[in-house]
């Protein structure tokens, strides 16, 4: 019996230590995934349809050290090559 409480237990533990969907959805023109622990560290995913037909996404993580986008088509670099600004007439 005591056995059976322990592994019971462990199985507990596990499944409450397993990152779990937090956020899960998918719209017409967009969709949102997330995983993790709310309020300790999460990564997911969202995209969305832009009306020139375009697919957008953007893959993140979230946690102690802030919100990190990973891997995206919808961020402009920011090593800026490439970056043509607005020259200062003054």
């Amino acid at each position: 019996m005591k056995l059976l409480v322990i592994v019971a237990l462990c199985l507990v533990a596990i499944a409450a230590a397993y990152p779990s969907d937090i956020v899960d959805f998918e719209l017409d023109n967009q969709e949102q995934e997330q995983e993790g622990q709310a309020g300790k560290a999460v990564d997911g995913e969202y995209s969305w349809v832009a009306p020139d037909g375009t697919e957008y996404y953007v893959k993140y993580v979230a946690d102690h050290l802030g919100y990190r986008v990973v891997e995206s088509n919808a961020v402009p670099s920011s090593n800026g090559a490439g970056y043509e600004g607005e020259e200062d007439d003054d």
